[in-house]
């Protein structure tokens, strides 16, 4: 599915620690800063979009991966990460992305945090807060 972000779509927010345009689509949220809020930047985030499904198992096989969701959720695999994951906001920040999970159903605790590269070139890190 080709997802056409439109700058009216978005809602301007600004707090004391950042300024940021916000939309959602189809249970996606989308922040983007305030100073990369451009037409190329919105083409690329609707990119970044149309291959999230197809990188699901990548970002999935990543958590599996890592040493502290492990430590977190020991019992978990790549069926029960995929069933309880949930749709994330995605921050982006230049060429970084940032994946945050705040619906997830792997504890009602923690926050998972995503850093990707590109269009999913490279999963820099994950990070669980809470």
């Amino acid at each position: 599915m080709d997802f056409i972000l439109k700058k009216e779509d978005f809602i301007f927010n600004k707090n004391q620690y950042s300024s940021f345009y916000e939309c959602e689509v189809d249970g996606f949220k989308f922040h983007i800063n305030e100073e990369n809020f451009t037409e190329e930047e919105l083409v690329f985030s609707g990119k970044l979009l149309d291959l999230y499904s197809e990188n699901l198992t990548k970002i999935i096989d990543a958590c599996v991966k890592s040493e502290t969701f492990k430590y977190c959720y020991p019992d978990e695999d790549v069926h029960s990460i995929e069933e309880k994951l949930g749709k994330p906001i995605i921050r982006r920040f230049g060429n970084l992305s940032v994946l945050t999970y705040t619906e997830h159903e792997l504890d009602a605790d923690h926050l998972l945090d995503i850093e990707i590269e590109g269009l999913y070139d490279e999963i820099l890190d994950i990070s669980i807060d809470g």
